[in-house]
């Protein structure tokens, strides 16, 4: 069971690590700690107070949000990010969707849905669940690599507790996402590690000037494909909306989010009305919503946040008749290639879900590694199996485009 050393929290909201010579501080909310928090963000979008404060207004579904400024020896030297989510794995797998068929079939589905439902708790997320990517944390260089890791194991500790006080009991730990580059080197790791679906990212040749020249790099059957979905969408207008706009398509913006997010067979939040017009008065040209009309109707939508360099493609939605007919999906991937022509961005990231079609584009699948582990030791040593017989499984074909 945890530890706590929370009784020894000072008054200025310190609290002394046991890793050598460090000390944590916790906040509710960004605004507690904006100025000092941007210093250490290391130009990453996704940790700056703008991108959090978006997040606080406009929360996804059960999900709350902690911080912690770490020091060491009174100088500011790593922030720590955690999202709290209560978690209803019956509902989050949509079970209460299925219907299998046949006698072993239905009984396994009976035997997951009872464990499921039991699954009904707090899980605290170092990191985003809105993005694909490592976001929990930044440390300076004078901090080592195994400091960082134990640094983030014991802090979240403190956080468990500290949320006990609070009433809140939280079940399981989870740190999101690693690279291979990127994963703890820590014999003594209480964590299981587990991989769920890649992170699909496309690299943008440099010398890409148009699509066109995306389009000729292609083998020729890809560029068939191309212009055969291109043309399907000929009765689409495509464009870029302003704030006020976001705001006043609120209802269709749902409604085409809800179409996408009620397929998906595992989903831990349902985003709010307002999720992308608070993203918009906080991010400004850095995220924008590109929405497609037919007769004066709005049938999809994509959005992307530029990042270091990076063009991430967030959430989406589409008319599922429409999406069909034009290819609407195919379609918003190939104007997210040309977006991030255009924006000289080395990396589009695509994150998880539809890997064949995305690679059929040109992305390439990276594996993310993640950590759990349960607050309570004794169960914390079936951790790994229960990861192994709840996540979802997915066969695709990778795909490849280019000559």
């Amino acid at each position: 069971m945890l530890t706590c050393n929370l009784n020894k929290l000072e008054k200025s909201n310190i609290l002394s690590l046991k890793t050598n010579g460090f000390s944590v501080s916790f906040f509710d909310s960004i605004s507690e700690s904006a100025t000092e928090w941007n210093s250490k963000t290391d130009g990453n979008l996704f940790l700056n107070s703008s991108f959090l404060s978006a997040l606080e207004a406009a929360p996804p579904s059960g999900t709350d949000y902690r911080y912690s400024l770490v020091k060491k020896d009174g100088k500011l030297v790593g922030i720590v990010y955690y999202q709290l989510k209560k978690i209803n794995l019956y509902l989050s797998l949509r079970l209460d969707t299925h219907s299998p068929v046949g006698f072993i079939n239905t009984l396994w589905y009976k035997v997951k849905s009872f464990l499921a439902k039991r699954i009904n708790q707090y899980l605290l997320v170092n990191g985003n669940m809105t993005l694909t990517g490592n976001n929990g944390f930044h440390f300076d260089d004078t901090v080592s690599e195994i400091e960082k890791f134990n640094l983030v194991d014991e802090i979240s500790d403190e956080l468990v507790c500290k949320l006990k006080r609070e009433k809140i009991k939280v079940k399981a730990i989870l740190l999101k996402d690693f690279r291979l580059s990127e994963k703890p080197n820590i014999t003594d790791w209480k964590f299981s590690e587990f991989q769920v679906q890649p992170n699909m990212i496309m690299k943008i040749d440099q010398e890409w000037s148009s699509f066109d020249d995306y389009i000729m790099a292609m083998k020729s059957k890809y560029r068939v494909r191309v212009r055969r979905a291109r043309k399907k969408a000929e009765s689409l207008v495509k464009r870029q909306l302003s704030p006020e706009e976001i705001h006043s398509y609120g209802d269709d913006i749902s409604k085409l989010y809800n179409n996408v997010a009620d397929q998906a067979g595992f989903n831990l939040f349902i985003l709010p009305r307002n999720y992308f017009y608070s993203l918009q008065n906080q991010l400004g040209d850095n995220m924008k919503l590109i929405a497609y009309f037919e007769d004066d109707k709005m049938v999809g939508y994509y959005t992307h946040i530029f990042n270091e360099g990076e063009l991430d493609a967030h959430f989406l939605g589409y008319d599922p008749i429409c999406n069909k007919s034009c290819q609407l999906y195919l379609n918003m991937l190939y104007d997210l290639v040309d977006d991030a022509i255009e924006l000289k961005a080395h990396n589009l990231i695509l994150s998880r879900t539809a890997m064949e079609i995305k690679s059929s584009i040109g992305a390439e699948a990276h594996d993310m590694y993640l950590y759990m582990r349960s607050t309570n030791s004794i169960l914390n040593k079936g951790v790994s199996i229960a990861l192994d017989y709840f996540k979802p499984k997915a066969n695709w074909q990778p795909r490849s485009p280019f000559k």
